[in-house]
């Protein structure tokens, strides 16, 4: 599509929604007024549609930058997968991609770019945090990254010289010491690293929307984007009740992107995600089971995650094959999942669940696109969204602001890849799910040979 045809969701397929069955975070978050649809039409320098972390961090730093911003979010800040995580501050990549695959893809330039703001990502949250005082339980309390084999480990320990490089604070724990962190008797030793933590994702997306409105933002809520036109040099972003007229516009939409510009939605895999939290525990559980108050993700393909919520929960989740109408099969897969790693826990009762969908890449790593000249695009958080998601929206403001030039920006700045048969990339997870189940057991028998 040129730059001179509007973008429009006059045929586009319906956006699949998060699923939602009673959050922990709604629950433990001080309800927010909704900010009010846009009316009318306004002008600005930079338009941002998407009010997640991305969009509302891109916002408050372009606000701060001296751009007049304005954000259209189609529901409130929060509602899709950054309100619906499990809310771990991680300043790292997948565990699949190290040092050396990050270069392998970027090249040497990038690689570094992007490891260095991934290594300071914890602390950019947890700096805004203090900053802006934003009420979000938030937690600096580091993130433990265990292997789930011996193997797994090793290559761990094999990749830390460079992540210190890069300007992670890290360290290699020994299985022992690791054990001690998380009392949980399966993994292996792996990485601390002490610059992560925790937040309640929820009350801290409300948060950075509150902070950019005061840094003088124009935010609005229930307010989809239905057509992107481009004229003069300009972009009209419309919705149902007004417009933005803006020379730039990020597309921070992530997973929820629909097809309102198929090349963005195309590029990416979208995964459902489902979450449970436990019944409040005795406070011996808390002595016993990550007992530092550290979060745990380990190496797993399928990763298995645990937090412990403000409230005294163990929240766990991962992804699902999910069928609508089968939340109570996929609540029981995760308890299952949790006696599993958790000896001698009590009998779990999943009192939250809660599901949302994040945005993949083939390669696990996040993209910058331009889809047309000053319509922008940044998609592909691959669950590591909470501090990389705050960290990128800082230098997307930069770059809309003119202090940093393209080629100078973290990533490659780069037109849509579009997936082959990428309308049918949503049933992937149905098929990588299982396989990739299939693969971590084989590991952990083989290495008990």
């Amino acid at each position: 599509m040129s730059a001179s045809q509007p973008f429009s969701l006059a045929h586009a397929a319906p956006l699949a929604e998060p699923v939602e069955t009673g959050s922990l975070w709604q629950a433990l978050t001080r309800p927010k007024a909704p900010f009010a649809p846009l009316v009318g039409d306004v002008r600005a320098d930079l338009a941002i549609v998407g009010g997640g972390f991305l969009g509302l961090s891109t916002a408050l730093h372009g606000a701060r930058a001296g751009l007049s911003v304005a954000l259209l979010e189609a529901r409130q800040p929060g509602f899709g997968a950054s309100g619906r995580n499990t809310g771990f501050v991680v300043p790292s990549l997948k565990s699949s991609i190290g040092p050396a695959e990050a270069e392998a893809a970027l090249g040497p330039v990038f690689a570094e770019r992007l490891l260095r703001l991934v290594a300071g990502s914890g602390r950019t949250l947890f700096d805004l945090v203090a900053a802006e005082r934003i009420e979000c339980a938030a937690e600096q309390v580091g993130w433990l990254q265990p292997g789930h084999t011996a193997a797994a480990a090793e290559t761990l320990r094999g990749r830390l010289p460079q992540l210190i490089a890069a300007g992670v604070d890290a360290a290699f724990l020994e299985r022992e010491a690791m054990l001690a962190k998380t009392g949980l008797p399966s993994l292996h030793g792996g990485l601390e690293v002490r610059s992560g933590g925790l937040v309640n994702p929820l009350a801290y997306a409300h948060g950075l929307a509150s902070a950019a409105q005061r840094a003088g933002a124009y935010l609005r809520g229930d307010s989809p984007v239905v057509r992107l036109a481009p004229s003069g040099g300009l972009w009209t972003v419309e919705t149902p009740r007004g417009t933005v007229t803006a020379p730039r516009v990020v597309l921070a939409t992530n997973a929820m992107a629909g097809w309102l510009v198929p090349g963005l939605r195309a590029s990416i895999i979208p995964a459902r995600v489902f979450q449970i939290a436990t019944q409040v525990l005795a406070d011996e559980w808390r002595q016993r089971v990550l007992p530092a108050g550290a979060p745990v993700a380990d190496t797993r393909r399928h990763t298995f995650a645990l937090r412990w919520s403000p409230d005294g929960r163990l929240v766990t989740g991962g992804m699902v094959a999910f069928v609508p109408g089968r939340e109570a099969e996929a609540r029981r897969s995760f308890a299952r999942r949790l006696a599993r790693f958790v000896p001698g826990l009590p009998p779990v009762r999943a009192e939250y669940t809660w599901t949302g969908v994040i945005a993949g890449t083939p390669d696990f790593l996040p993209r910058m696109t331009e889809i047309a000249p000053g319509l922008f695009g940044a998609i592909g958080c691959n669950g590591r969204g909470v501090a990389l998601t705050t960290a990128l929206g800082r230098e997307i403001a930069a770059l809309a602001a003119g202090t940093v030039e393209g080629g100078d920006f973290v990533l490659p700045i780069t037109p849509p890849r579009p997936l082959p048969l990428a309308r049918l990339a949503g049933i992937g997870p149905h098929f990588w799910l299982p396989w990739s189940n299939l693969r971590d057991d084989c590991d952990v028998r083989r290495a008990g040979r």
